[in-house]
C-alpha cells in the first residue's frame, strides 16, 4: 500500500490558537534535537500536519516522499495505523514502529504521538509527534513528547485565562457606558447584567451563541433582530473581542423592540416525579416531535376514553399519561396501577369499578403476568365500551409475542419520541427538571460548554437519564449555574455542536446500535454494517460519536 490515499489540505492554520501555543515549545524542542535524526510534527484536531521541524536534514527526503509534510492529513480513517491518526483516535500517547504502519512508505520510520488537550474545553485540539528512522528508536522519545505536550497545554491554559480577562474587561466597559442590557459570552461562559438576564433564559443563551458563531466568524461586528423563546423580540448588536484565530468571545447589547416586556409565562415541563405534575397547559419542548405530540394530545383530549402511550423507557410516558388525565379534568388524585403486578383477582375488582368512570393510569401493560392477560384484555374492551378515562403505558406499540396482545385492545395510541430524536427539547427539559430539584430557589442555567456536552450525548436512558445527570450536576454546583466540570465524568466529552438532520440522527442510531452489539469493536461493527472500517471512522467523527462508550 502506498501513500496515494493521503489527503492534502490546502490550509495549514498558521495563526491558530494551537500553533501560537505550540510554536515556542516546538522551537525549543527542535533546538534541543538539532543534531539528532528526528523530526517533530505538529498536527491539528483533524490529524492534518501544520508544522514540521527536522533535526538532521537527511531525513527530509524520505519524509517528503512519504508525504509526511504540512498540509497532509494522517487521520486513521484515510491511512490506517500511524503515530498521528492513531493517537488522535485512541485519545492517548501511541507508539508505532516500522511495519506496524499501514502505509508501506512509513515502514522505515518509528514515531510517538500524543494528543494535546485544551484545558479550558477539555477537547483534543492537536497531536505532537516525534518521528525517526526505525533503527534510531530511543526509549526517551515518549517521555520527551509527553513533557512537551504538557508545556503546550499550559500555554493553552494561559491563553484562555487572558481571553477571559479581556472578555470581563470589555463587559465592564460596556456596563459603564450605560448600556443596561449587556451580555458577555464565549464557548464556556455567559455574563449578563440583570436587565439582560430578565430578557432571556438558558435556551436563549444557546441560540445567541449559535447566532454570533455564524455572524462573527469573519466579521468584527454584526447587528440584527432575534426572537427569544417566549416571543420577546430584541435587536442585538454583537462585537467580537477575541483576536483572530482565538476562540470566539463577544460583547452583546440587547435592546427590546417593544416598549415593555411581558412577564414570561411558565410552560409545561416534564415534572420531577417527586413533586407531582405541574399546573401547566402545554408539553415542554420546541422540537417538531413535541409539537406533533401536543397536536395528537389536543386531538384526543376532547373525548375521555382509553388511550395508550408508548415509547422507550425513560421518555416520559407517565408524565404524558398524567397530562392527558389533567386535560380530561382529573387534576387531583388519579389511581396509578402497575400492570406487572396485576392478578386475575385485582383485574376483576377493577372491572367491577369501571361504571364509576374513575380516572386510572395503568403502567407497563406490556408486562402483565400471563395469568392476568385474558382478564386484562376484557377489562380494556369494557373500558372502551364505557368510555372510561383510562390511560395505559407500554414500552412498545408492538407486542413481544402473539399471545400477549394486551395493549392492542386500546384503540387510540400516542407515541413519545426518544430524547435523541428531539434533542432540541433538551434545554427546556433541563430548565424544568432543575426547577424541580430546587423548588422555591432561582433555577440554575446550563453554561455553554455543559450544554454542548449534553447535546452531544446519545441519551439511551432518555429524560430519566437527563434528570439523573442534572441531579448530580446541581449537587456539585451547589445550586449555582452548571458548568462542564459539574457534569459526571462520562458526560463531559464535547462532541460536534452541529445539529444533525433527521437522516443523520437515524444513521447515528444505527451506528450506535451496531457498536453496542459489538462491545465497541469498530472492525466488527463495520463488518455487521457492511461498510469499510474507514467509512465507519468517518461517520463516527462526523456524527459526534468519538467519545461515546459502547457495550458492556
Amino acid at each position: 500500500m502506498d501513500g496515494s490515499r493521503l489527503r492534502f489540505i490546502d490550509d495549514t492554520h498558521t495563526d491558530s490558537k494551537l500553533v501560537r501555543a505550540a510554536r515556542p515549545v516546538v522551537d525549543r524542542l527542535a533546538e534541543q534535537l538539532a543534531d539528532a535524526q528526528v523530526t517533530i510534527l505538529l498536527a491539528d484536531q483533524d490529524a492534518t500536519i501544520v508544522d514540521r521541524r527536522a533535526g538532521q536534514r537527511s531525513l527530509l527526503g524520505r519524509l517528503d516522499r512519504a508525504r509526511v509534510a504540512p498540509g497532509f492529513r494522517f487521520s486513521e480513517q484515510y491511512v490506517g495505523t500511524n503515530g498521528i491518526g492513531t493517537a488522535l483516535e485512541e485519545r492517548k500517547a501511541f507508539r508505532v514502529r516500522g511495519d506496524e504502519h499501514m502505509l508501506e512508505s512509513l515502514h522505515s520510520l518509528a514515531c510517538v504521538g500524543s494528543p494535546i488537550v485544551d484545558p479550558a474545553s477539555r477537547t483534543v485540539v492537536g497531536i505532537l509527534d516525534i518521528t525517526c528512522n526505525v533503527d534510531q528508536v530511543n526509549d526517551l522519545m515518549a517521555p520527551l513528547i509527553l513533557s512537551a505536550v504538557r508545556d503546550v497545554e499550559e500555554r493553552l491554559f494561559a491563553q484562555s485565562a487572558r481571553s477571559e480577562q479581556v472578555l470581563l474587561r470589555e463587559y465592564m466597559r460596556s456596563k459603564r457606558r450605560g448600556n443596561a442590557a449587556v451580555v458577555a459570552i464565549n464557548r464556556d461562559t455567559v455574563i449578563a447584567t440583570p436587565t439582560a438576564s430578565r430578557l432571556m433564559d438558558s435556551t436563549d443563551q444557546m441560540m445567541i451563541w449559535d447566532w454570533i458563531s455564524s455572524h462573527l466568524e469573519t466579521r468584527q461586528e454584526w447587528e440584527g433582530p432575534l426572537r427569544f423563546a417566549e416571543g420577546i423580540d430584541v435587536r442585538v448588536h454583537a462585537r467580537r473581542v477575541s483576536e483572530a484565530g482565538d476562540s470566539l468571545s463577544a460583547i452583546l447589547e440587547l435592546r427590546p423592540m417593544v416598549s415593555s416586556v411581558a412577564s414570561r409565562p411558565r410552560t409545561a415541563g416534564l415534572p420531577n416525579p417527586r413533586r407531582g405534575p405541574a399546573a401547566a397547559e402545554r408539553i415542554v419542548g420546541r422540537s417538531l416531535a413535541t409539537h406533533r405530540l401536543q397536536s395528537r394530545i389536543d386531538e384526543i383530549a376532547g373525548t375521555a376514553e382509553p388511550v395508550l402511550v408508548t415509547g422507550e423507557a425513560g421518555v416520559g410516558k407517565s408524565y404524558v399519561a398524567r397530562y392527558i388525565q389533567k386535560r380530561w379534568g382529573h387534576g387531583g388524585d388519579v389511581l396509578v396501577i402497575d400492570g406487572s403486578t396485576l392478578t386475575p383477582e385485582t383485574v376483576a375488582d377493577l372491572r367491577a369499578r369501571l361504571p364509576r368512570r374513575d380516572p386510572w393510569i395503568v403502567e407497563h401493560v406490556d408486562e402483565v403476568p400471563d395469568d392476568a392477560v385474558a382478564p386484562t384484555r376484557r377489562l380494556l374492551d369494557s373500558a372502551a365500551e364505557l368510555s372510561a378515562p383510562i390511560v395505559a403505558t407500554a414500552t412498545s406499540a408492538t407486542p413481544d409475542t402473539a399471545g400477549h396482545r394486551v395493549h392492542t385492545h386500546v384503540r387510540r395510541c400516542i407515541s413519545v419520541s426518544p430524547l435523541r430524536q428531539r434533542i432540541e427539547d433538551l434545554d427546556d427539559l433541563a430548565r424544568e427538571l432543575l426547577a424541580g430539584h430546587l423548588p422555591g430557589r432561582p433555577t440554575p442555567q446550563l453554561q455553554p460548554a455543559a450544554h454542548r456536552a449534553l447535546i452531544a450525548h446519545h441519551w439511551p436512558g432518555n429524560v430519566r437519564e437527563l434528570d439523573s445527570v442534572l441531579s448530580a450536576a446541581v449537587s456539585r454546583s451547589m445550586g449555582f449555574d452548571i458548568r462542564l466540570e459539574h457534569l459526571p465524568d462520562e458526560y463531559r466529552a464535547l462532541g460536534s455542536s452541529r445539529k444533525l438532520t433527521s437522516l443523520e440522527r437515524s444513521e447515528r442510531e444505527t451506528i450506535v446500535r451496531a457498536l453496542d452489539e459489538a462491545d465497541g469493536n469498530k472492525s466488527l461493527a463495520a463488518d455487521r454494517l457492511g461498510v469499510a472500517r474507514s467509512t465507519l471512522y468517518r461517520k463516527i467523527r462526523a456524527l459526534g460519536l468519538e467519545s461515546e462508550r459502547f457495550g458492556s
